[in-house]
């Protein structure tokens, strides 16, 4: 296929030429997916947020609430692949709606738990079924809408289209807690909160069961002009049904690179996120206040690196005319840069430039997330939600393991050690770019 053909130079001005310009609902599309990933990030801390009071309330031990964080991520990482192979085989309309209805419902009914009841043991094994079945629901959100972008988003334009949606899930995690405290201020305790958050994502399903179909050519609001540009250079629109070619999917180099990639950001990206705070308090001995500037330095960071680094890769495509390299630039340069700068933290004792490090880490994880997940769409197309819950099963998998490991490194007085080791998983990602071809989809030989 020819680069006129995957980047058609001049296709927009052929299309103001013949008539009318190509309409925008594909932008409106990815708002919806956009609001989806705020409103998932809202809710999944949203718990994290409450889980002091609500410990209290049940007489939980820390053992317990241990438990309770756990069956989260447990359940959300083995249900990574189910749910986009659900995806995949009947639809993202459906699929998104009973993602989010379910996840909702399951956040509201942590507030029915009863507390006083004959069964001690009833109100935790209750607490950890929501978790469990919350997690499930959370798990399919980003593999299925990775389906929509390959559906929906032309393909220059798919980086930036990913770069986004992460850019709008960081600030929800970033805001969150500003928003639920005063919520939670406001309404006097914490279950009406859990309950408003509830409706919030039954509205966001009405309105988008409403309005969402699967396929552009299936919504009248699209005019001929935006069809054709959306599909150019995309695989076929209308393909027979079929089972899940597992046998492309497991000889697929790409497919292995790009799950292996996202598996050597899990260390150090899930570090960031759940054990930096505990290390710079027990480790690093530093006060609430610098701890804070620490913590907040990074995830504006990665706001910036997220859109930015979509941009950037759908530049370098239209620059080059390779979509192979534009991808893989992002990867490389990202993930280098970040594993440099999360192993140089050890040697480092100055706060300002420690935080400086840690942004620096954020950015170059950040800076790979819109072209990692465009990768997955345009190497798994129509089985873009399988691969993508692949990916992201892995890097919850790494992550997991690397958290005990670094518990372990913490308490026998070797961190350093675990610095060392995850900038090293983020160096063995950036050769795993390498080893990406978005060219070489696995429905190739279909």
């Amino acid at each position: 296929m020819s680069n006129q053909e995957l980047f058609p130079g001049n296709g927009k001005a052929d299309l103001l030429l013949n008539g009318e310009p190509p309409t925008r609902v594909r932008y409106l599309v990815l708002a919806g997916g956009c609001s989806m990933a705020l409103l998932a990030y809202v809710d999944r801390f949203g718990f994290a947020v409450f889980a002091d009071r609500i410990g209290e309330d049940f007489g939980l031990s820390d053992q317990d609430m241990g438990y309770l964080m756990a069956a989260f991520l447990v359940s959300y990482g083995a249900c990574q692949v189910p749910a986009g192979l659900a995806g995949d085989r009947f639809g993202a309309r459906l699929l998104l709606t009973v993602f989010v209805v379910g996840w909702s419902v399951a956040t509201a009914a942590l507030g029915l738990v009863p507390k006083d009841v004959a069964l001690t043991w009833l109100p935790l094994a209750l607490l950890l079924g929501l978790r469990i079945v919350f997690g499930a629901f959370q798990s399919g959100a980003f593999p299925v809408f990775a389906r929509v972008v390959g559906d929906w988003i032309p393909v220059t334009e798919r980086g930036s289209a990913q770069g986004l949606m992460w850019t709008t899930s960081r600030l929800g995690a970033a805001a969150s807690p500003f928003f639920l405290i005063w919520l939670l201020n406001l309404c006097g305790g914490w279950k009406l909160p859990l309950v408003i958050l509830a409706g919030l994502g039954l509205l966001w399903s009405a309105a988008f069961w409403a309005w969402f179909r699967n396929r552009p050519e299936d919504m009248p609001q699209l005019n001929d002009a935006e069809r054709r540009l959306i599909r150019v250079g995309q695989a076929p629109a209308r393909l027979p049904r079929s089972g899940i070619p597992w046998r492309r999917l497991l000889g697929s180099r790409s497919a292995w690179c790009l799950c292996l990639m996202y598996g050597g950001c899990g260390p150090a990206g899930n570090f960031m996120l759940t054990f930096l705070p505990y290390y710079l308090h027990r480790q690093r001995h530093l006060s609430d206040e610098t701890t804070r500037w620490l913590l907040s330095g990074p995830l504006t960071t990665g706001f910036v690196a997220c859109t930015a680094g979509g941009l950037v890769s759908d530049w370098l495509i239209r620059h080059w005319g390779s979509r192979k390299w534009g991808r893989r630039a992002n990867g490389l340069a990202g993930l280098t840069l970040a594993g440099v700068a999360f192993a140089a933290t050890v040697w480092v004792e100055d706060p300002g430039l420690l935080g400086l490090l840690l942004c620096l880490t954020q950015f170059g994880n950040d800076f790979c997330m819109g072209p990692a997940w465009a990768a997955a769409t345009e190497i798994g197309e129509r089985y873009a939600g399988t691969l993508s819950g692949a990916m992201n099963m892995t890097s919850n998998c790494s992550g997991a393991v690397a958290a005990s490991v670094a518990g372990y490194l913490f308490q026998i007085g070797h961190a350093d050690w675990a610095f060392f080791a995850f900038g090293g998983t983020y160096l063995f990602g950036a050769l795993c770019w390498l080893g990406i071809d978005v060219t070489k989809p696995v429905t190739a030989s279909a």
